[in-house]
């Protein structure tokens, strides 16, 4: 029996604009029961959103009793589990008009640790087993996913008396396009004078390094959507494929070349990553690097998924759909030892490994362990041409 009687969410931000957000949307379909009803609205923000919950004809034939499940958008990874959560916090507490999850912009007390879908129902149940007291919604964080009755949203009562439930949380991705990859920024040379991002997005790492460095900023992106979102704050958008893209400079006619190239989670996207690296280096001037991050598929919620039958693919992440290729630290050096590129620094963003686990697979005969890699979630690599050597 499912906990939920109607569902609501804004669809401003179209859940279908990218391969990633299609299928967070029909895995979020398929978590709510086909017999529930679903509205759509197309303008952002919670009012619209009641606004079309009131006047729909599907919600006024439901009683004041039924359960609404509100999502500010599409793009969230939400488990059945957690809508049971919400649905029993909202009935066991006496005048509560409403009951929000946590989310990975507003995590909870218990800081998440995951990076699989799987991981994230491990630590699911890790929350629910310490259970902490509910939060009043104060009003200073919007909430992305919330469940309230049909007799709240007639009174228009809704956040009354509404509460954030820590054993309740989703994983909200609708940043996917926009990041900004701060992180990145230490290993970008700060006399970069010119700098190209391929695959980026919308701009957001751009935006930062623009801010950070005052440097000029060169997207190249194929999406065209993505790119129209970008040239409000990049300073120059090559819409199109990388590998025909003529780099022109309009006044001059001249070839343009990069100081600094960035491939931030677009290597594992590719089919042939050793294709993108030499168009890179036909694009760098004398002196330049690349800039690379890729997510390691040595990681500890990789192995342990798999110790339970488990890869389940998601809209991020390590086990993003959109992913051809899967690197360890050993094949990403390879990778640009190939090419004649010189690694020069090599970052670890960490997820740990729990002591215990990392224990047991140590002692495991026959094994070679690599304790570090088990920890690291992605690898920040900075590279550039051997011949381009004492570069600082």
């Amino acid at each position: 029996m499912t906990p939920i009687d109607l569902v609501a969410v804004c669809t401003a931000s179209s859940p279908l604009a990218s391969p990633e957000f299609r299928h967070g949307w029909l895995r979020l379909r398929g978590t709510i029961a086909s017999t529930v009803p679903w509205i759509e609205v197309m303008q952002s923000g919670l009012p619209a959103l009641l606004t079309d919950v009131v006047s729909s004809p599907i919600a006024q034939a439901l009683p004041d009793s039924a359960r609404v499940l509100l999502l500010a958008h599409g793009h969230v990874l939400l488990t059945r589990g957690v809508l049971v959560q919400l649905a029993k916090a909202l009935d066991s507490m006496a005048g509560a008009t409403a009951v929000h999850a946590f989310d990975s912009g507003y995590p909870p007390p218990q800081a998440p640790d995951y990076c699989t879908l799987r991981g994230m129902e491990r630590f699911l149940d890790r929350i629910a087993d310490e259970p902490c007291a509910a939060l009043p919604d104060t009003g200073k964080q919007p909430a992305q996913v919330m469940v309230t009755t049909m007799g709240a949203v007639r009174k228009g009562m809704v956040l009354d008396r509404a509460f954030w439930i820590p054993s309740a949380y989703v994983h909200d991705f609708s940043n996917y396009h926009q990041g900004r990859r701060e992180e990145v920024l230490p290993l970008v040379p700060e006399n970069t004078r010119r700098l190209l991002d391929v695959g980026g997005g919308e701009g957001g790492f751009l935006r930062a390094a623009k801010d950070a460095l005052g440097c000029e900023t060169h997207l190249a992106e194929f999406s065209a959507e993505a790119c129209q979102v970008a040239s409000h704050h990049v300073d120059h958008v090559w819409q199109g494929d990388f590998f025909t893209q003529t780099f022109i400079d309009s006044s001059h006619q001249d070839a343009i070349v990069f100081d600094c190239i960035t491939f931030l989670d677009v290597l594992e996207h590719t089919s042939d990553p050793h294709l993108w690296l030499d168009r890179a280096r036909e694009l760098l001037s004398p002196g330049g690097v690349l800039v690379a991050s890729l997510p390691n598929v040595g990681h500890w919620g990789v192995i342990a998924d798999l110790l339970e039958g488990r890869w389940d693919y998601c809209p991020v992440g390590i086990h993003c759909v959109t992913h051809l290729r899967f690197f360890t630290e050993h094949s990403v050096r390879e990778l640009f030892e190939q090419h004649s590129y010189e690694i020069d620094r090599i970052e670890y963003v960490k997820v740990p490994c729990p002591a215990h686990w990392a224990e047991h697979w140590s002692r495991t005969p026959g094994v070679q362990p690599f304790p570090g890699s088990w920890d690291t979630y992605a690898f920040l690599v900075r590279a550039r041409p051997a011949m381009n050597k004492g570069v600082p």
